[in-house]
């Protein structure tokens, strides 16, 4: 390859002498290993030949029409100084240029950490579908920088700034990994540091002693059976919602009053203690044929998935809005503080991860929670009867045949098996089902549900004629019988009045 005596004016002249597209690189006299790249399509850029360990490599500083012939010589003795340190000059661009892009770093970070370590993997792949990859996927990793992602940051926190940090944090984990893994360079900074999150409170809210009483009835008050007591047992033992909703019959010792839970949030398996209230709440619940689940969902053999959509209507009945369903678990504990109990034993209730014991005081640890539980599912049950009273409507229209755990609400009424077989040899179905705001035929068939004998046709006008007819006695309830019989009510009718109450009333 030629050497020439480069000047501003004539490097631009060189002509490509190669042939085939060979390389054709003209050298200059003045600086060795600073040379002019001539292409076959007339392009030429300067570039600087150097040797590191013992890998002989060619760089490119720039084109011949953005770098004056001094700028590039500065550059050229820079790459020098660099591969005589031992350096490499090149290794940051080749490693840029090698690295793969924001969505083909999200794949790997998904594969190769948060589906491995993460239970809640599927939030991370969430984040970064609706977020991360829209704005930055088509980017190399390697060239993002915090301007970036502060711009990203600070778009997604202009409505949900909770989210933005969490997407903050994500993409911070992601670059750490990345440079462990070498897709991007070792040297380069995360661009995620620097970036301000955005300021955010501690939560602190449980339902409070006054509104305790409205959970109730409106908890009483929920149609879906399986949700309803799912939402109580949360309030009663303060469990997770996933850990009660995956929880088997089989996984409750009854003698021992336990509740195993294999998986819970920090990883280790507890035996959960139940209270009385709770194991009354438990024996509340129908058995359902070929599924394992305490909380059975709409898909057989499967447990209830979410919660929200019944927590949605409970907590607006209720009038507390705010209230979300982890706040239930923190309820739990807020009441046992504040009832005296220590924060060693709350944490221990509640399964804190920081809170420690050995094996040898296991049983004692068990049994102090549960007295503990005993005392809180007391406190919550009298609530029942706070809310009761604050209903003039069920304590009084059907105090001959209602039991005191019956409740009225604004959208279904609720029996137990005897109950409602009482009323249906008491009165006429078309008579109950007029105060009841439903129809006779729904009434029948919430009554053949349930296995509830029905008088037959003409009995009633034998009771009219003052003849006593017999009455068909209740049979045992069976395995797929639940205890309580849930009617709810249509938009025309939502309250009970008129004749039953009279007639039970004065009765």
């Amino acid at each position: 390859m030629p050497t020439i005596r480069f000047r501003q004016n004539s490097v631009h002249n060189l002509s490509y002498t190669g042939t085939r597209n060979a390389q054709c690189i003209y050298w200059d006299e003045n600086l060795p290993c600073f040379g002019l790249r001539v292409y076959p399509n007339g392009r030429r850029s300067y570039v600087c030949a150097y040797r590191v360990r013992n890998r002989k490599r060619i760089a490119t500083l720039g084109r011949v029409d953005v770098l004056t012939l001094e700028q590039a010589r500065k550059k050229a003795r820079s790459f020098l100084g660099h591969a005589a340190n031992g350096d490499d000059p090149q290794a940051t661009q080749d490693a840029i240029h090698a690295s793969s892009t924001i969505k083909a770093l999200s794949y790997e970070y998904i594969e190769r950490h948060a589906k491995q370590k993460k239970k809640s993997w599927k939030d991370d792949v969430s984040s970064l579908e609706n977020h991360i990859i829209p704005k930055l996927g088509v980017r190399l990793a390697a060239a993002i920088n915090s301007d970036d992602v502060a711009k990203l940051h600070m778009e997604i926190g202009r409505e949900f700034p909770y989210a933005a940090n969490r997407v903050l944090d994500l993409i911070r984990k992601m670059f750490n990994l990345a440079r462990l893994w070498r897709l991007i360079p070792t040297t380069m900074q995360n661009p995620a540091s620097g970036v301000e999150r955005f300021p955010e409170k501690k939560r602190r809210r449980f339902v409070t002693t006054v509104e305790m009483p409205r959970l109730v009835q409106a908890l009483e008050g929920e149609f879906n059976e399986y949700a309803r007591h799912a939402l109580w047992l949360l309030l009663l033992t303060g469990l997770r919602s996933n850990e009660l909703l995956r929880a088997k019959w089989t996984d409750i010792d009854w003698d021992q009053r336990t509740l195993f839970v294999g998986k819970t949030k920090n990883g280790e398996s507890v035996l959960a203690p139940l209270s009385y209230a709770a194991i009354d709440r438990l024996k509340k619940i129908p058995h359902t044929q070929n599924n394992p689940y305490i909380i059975c969902g709409s898909t057989p053999g499967n447990h209830l998935v979410n919660l929200q959509k019944p927590w949605r209507r409970i907590r607006k009945a209720a009038g507390i809005e705010d209230v979300r369903i982890h706040d239930l678990r923190r309820t739990v504990g807020s009441w046992l503080a504040r009832s005296g109990t220590s924060l060693h034993l709350v944490g221990a209730v509640l399964n804190h991860k920081d809170q420690k014991t050995t094996a040898r005081y296991a049983y004692f640890q068990t049994e102090d929670r549960t007295q503990v539980l005993d005392a809180h599912g007391d406190k919550i049950t009298r609530s029942i009867a706070t809310s009761k009273s604050s209903s003039r409507l069920s304590s009084r229209s059907l105090e001959r045949f209602a039991s005191t755990n019956h409740y009225l609400s604004k959208r279904c009424h609720r029996f137990s098996r005897e109950e409602l077989h009482k009323l249906v040899w008491s009165f006429p179905i078309l008579k109950i089902a007029a105060e009841l705001g439903v129809s006779d035929v729904a009434l029948a068939k919430a009554c053949r549900r349930s296995n509830i004998p029905i008088p037959p046709r003409g009995y009633w006008a034998k009771v009219a004629s003052g003849q006593k007819p017999e009455t068909t006695t209740l049979p045992p309830q069976s395995h797929n019988h639940s205890r309580e019989v849930t009617i709810r009510i249509s938009s025309a009718q939502r309250t009970l009045r008129s004749e039953i109450m009279r007639i039970t009333i004065a009765a």
